[in-house]
């Protein structure tokens, strides 16, 4: 019996040291936030992690841009509930061994934490609002939603273009129709997966989405209806945009 307890608690930690290693590997900026100093990495404020060579400008613009958007996405949905960890590199080298294999940001959300990886050309308000409003709703909608395109990917991220105001794909102007700089009838990628694979092909997809969105927002009771429909969402009510515009004719 006591040898049996042994194997077990040799299983055990042997299962630990494999998944930590798993996790490392596959996801250093999560490890990073654990143990940042083995990436050559350290705290810059709370919940922000930088490479140690970052310039003192670069992190106070970091700060700065971190509280920004913090303000904007509160604004629009009313709170912003879960304050993410950021891992900030100021080198490309920096960035690809934190994982970055080109994007500016990437939020990695889980259950328990959040992570948002930020390249150095992703240390921009603009991008930090997108990715902070991903935050905000995968929060609120939950990671099945998510996973399974029941809460679509092109509806998340086209409420992050909104609420960044990213002027590369929307613009400003009193109606939907104005404000939209393409505005695509083809079918917009439903999973997180799927939209990653295409939006690489055509970053275009982004004001796609963000003009469906404000076409959906027209027609279902403007923010307040689309923060009703997350709520729902959340709560495990399906949520159909598309069908919802094709009821109406605008899709």
């Amino acid at each position: 019996m006591r040898k049996l307890i042994g194997y077990l608690f040799a299983g055990l930690v042997l299962f630990g040291f494999a998944a930590t290693a798993s996790l490392a590997y596959a996801y250093p900026i999560a490890a990073a936030v654990v143990c940042p100093s083995c990436y050559g990495m350290e705290y810059a404020g709370r919940r922000i992690v930088v490479d140690a060579a970052m310039p003192a400008q670069m992190r106070a613009e970091l700060l700065g841009d971190a509280e920004i958007a913090a303000s904007e996405v509160g604004a629009f949905y009313g709170a912003f509930s879960r304050q993410p960890y950021l891992v900030a590199c100021s080198t490309e080298a920096c960035d690809h061994r934190m994982g970055g294999r080109g994007a500016k940001a990437i939020t990695l959300s889980t259950p328990f934490v959040t992570v948002l990886r930020l390249s150095p050309r992703g240390i921009d308000p603009t991008i930090l609002t997108h990715e902070f409003s991903h935050v905000e709703l995968h929060h609120r909608v939950g990671l099945w939603a998510r996973l399974t395109g029941a809460f679509p990917a092109w509806f998340d991220e086209g409420i992050a273009v909104l609420v960044s105001a990213d002027q590369r794909y929307i613009r400003s102007a009193p109606t939907a129709s104005e404000r939209c700089v393409r505005d695509s009838e083809r079918p917009l990628p439903t999973t997180p997966f799927e939209w990653t694979s295409k939006v690489g092909k055509d970053s275009m997809l982004y004001a796609d989405a963000v003009c469906r969105v404000l076409r959906w927002m027209d027609a279902n009771g403007g923010r307040d209806g689309l923060l009703r429909a997350i709520d729902a969402a959340g709560d495990g009510t399906a949520f159909n945009p598309d069908q919802a515009l094709r009821g109406r004719g605008l899709s």
